[in-house]
């Protein structure tokens, strides 16, 4: 993708970090955005920091919650027509060794990180599959590249 001036781009975890860095910059580069996150507020916050002028939706969204993903996907191809990027950038992590970890911190953790993904790629693929140049980013921290013992569930 060469430019991405009115291109659409599916943002999970906009509300902070690297998911409110994407949306920045994208955004400078005319991109049109669909930016999610469980926190209203940092996703109102990333909005008013956007500099393009292009056409924002922002919508509350629990990345774990496959219905609730669904139907986010139905409601940005309704708004916007089409998706050309997905960034699958909503994750979490948990500074407690395994031993530490309770199964339901490791429940919460992969609902977010590993299915939130998946519920992300299903929801979009199907209506990205019409675009040459569409493409699904899956983001991932310096955790997924390196072992610490507090980051073994990540």
């Amino acid at each position: 993708m060469k430019s991405f001036t009115n291109k659409v781009a599916v943002i999970t975890g906009a509300g902070s970090g690297i998911g409110r860095a994407l949306a920045q910059q994208l955004s400078a580069e005319g991109a049109l955005l669909a930016l999610s996150d469980v926190n209203i507020k940092g996703l109102e916050e990333t909005q008013a920091s956007l500099t393009g002028g292009g056409k924002v939706l922002i919508t509350q969204l629990d990345v774990a919650d496959r219905s609730a993903f669904e139907q986010y996907a139905k409601d940005v191809i309704t708004e916007f027509g089409h998706a050309d990027l997905l960034f699958n950038n909503a994750g979490v992590a948990l500074a407690q060794t395994v031993n530490d970890c309770s199964y339901d911190d490791f429940e919460w953790l992969m609902n977010i990180n590993f299915w939130g993904v998946v519920y992300g790629t299903k929801s979009f693929l199907p209506h990205m599959l019409e675009r040459p140049e569409a493409a699904i980013i899956n983001v991932s921290s310096i955790f997924g590249i390196i072992a610490l013992p507090t980051q073994s569930q990540y």
